[in-house]
């Protein structure tokens, strides 16, 4: 993508693997050009950065994105040594800069919140047909349809998403669901696990796995509600895109989705693991076009207002000009 759009590309060997090779081309590249700023969004490349720095004698300023929470401690002499060189860490959500806070040897002074962005241009309702999409899926045009996007791993919610198309479904709703998504290599029986799980809840008739898919905003375009039902999301990017398209959505209150999602405001929450509040919230909704159209239109600008990726990439360069910018002495007077 970057070289698509005329960033220049230098590529070294992955450090977890080929650390020998890595860590000399690494210290090589380091000591080409006079460096300003080295961004990872990997805490295991520190391993390879940090003494690649060091051996090259750079005097980048070295910055982390964290993505994931942390369940492991790394308060070892080592890692002390490792995140001593790290000049800034980015948590993408308040839940994991808590995390970064108390498992990383780093000061809070020295951690700041930045979220993902999403492209105001790219997920743009007017830019999608509701109509061709739906029509290429086989779904009626005046269906309620209901969906969840995500890849088809443990933690992701997909059997309570299941669960919930039963229970509306034998309540004598109308409602098409869409799963989007597939599992990564390694994880197939999870997946052959939900298919199962679907066909003994007698789903067949109402339910569409489409798997994977690259075309998310125009999947989007073709749905009413958006269900979020994963257990222990660090953001929750799918959310965004939605609520950028105009979808109305329902999501597990957890984690770092109490970033993205005003209760009652911009999308509906229920608790996590709970099928018939998943059920309940995706009823509320698939009855009631006025509460979709508010909770849609107030979530667009939410998006727009937070989470574009133009405002994000603007805060993310202030704080590379204010890291590199050389410090001025006060002036003194007699």
């Amino acid at each position: 993508m970057a070289t698509r759009d005329g960033v220049a590309v230098r590529t070294v060997p992955d450090g977890k693997w080929h650390y020998a090779r890595a860590l000399k081309e690494t210290t090589t590249l380091l000591g080409s050009e006079n460096w300003d700023v080295v961004h990872t969004h990997l805490s295991h490349d520190l391993w390879t950065l940090v003494p690649a720095m060091g051996l090259s004698r750079s005097g980048a300023r070295l910055f982390l994105t964290k993505h994931m929470a942390s369940g492991v401690r790394k308060r070892d002499p080592l890692h002390v040594i490792l995140y001593r060189r790290v000049d800034r860490v980015f948590a993408v959500s308040r839940y994991i800069m808590e995390s970064v806070l108390a498992t990383c040897p780093v000061s809070r002074e020295d951690v700041r919140l930045l979220p993902n962005g999403v492209s105001l241009d790219r997920f743009s309702p007017s830019r999608h047909s509701r109509q061709a999409v739906r029509k290429e899926l086989g779904i009626c045009q005046d269906e309620h349809v209901v969906g969840m996007i995500g890849r088809m791993t443990p933690g992701k919610g997909h059997a309570e998403f299941l669960e919930a198309a039963r229970l509306l479904s034998s309540s004598g709703r109308r409602i098409i669901f869409l799963v989007v998504g597939a599992a990564c290599r390694g994880e197939e029986a999870y997946e052959r696990k939900i298919r199962a799980l679907a066909r003994s809840l007698g789903l067949e008739g109402g339910l569409i796995f489409t798997g994977f898919r690259e075309d998310t905003p125009a999947l989007l375009s073709a749905m009413d509600v958006l269900a979020f039902p994963s257990h222990e999301e660090s953001f929750g990017i799918t959310l965004l895109e939605a609520m950028a398209m105009h979808v109305p959505v329902v999501a597990a209150r957890s984690a770092g989705v109490l970033d993205v999602v005003v209760d009652g405001e911009t999308g509906l929450f229920f608790t996590p693991g709970d099928s018939k509040g998943l059920a309940d919230a995706i009823a509320c909704l698939v009855s009631d076009g006025e509460l979709c159209r508010r909770l849609a239109n107030q979530a667009r600008r939410r998006v727009e207002d937070t989470f574009s990726i133009d405002s994000v990439v603007t805060a993310l360069l202030d704080e590379y000009e204010a890291a590199i910018r050389p410090a001025v002495a006060p002036v003194t007077t007699v």
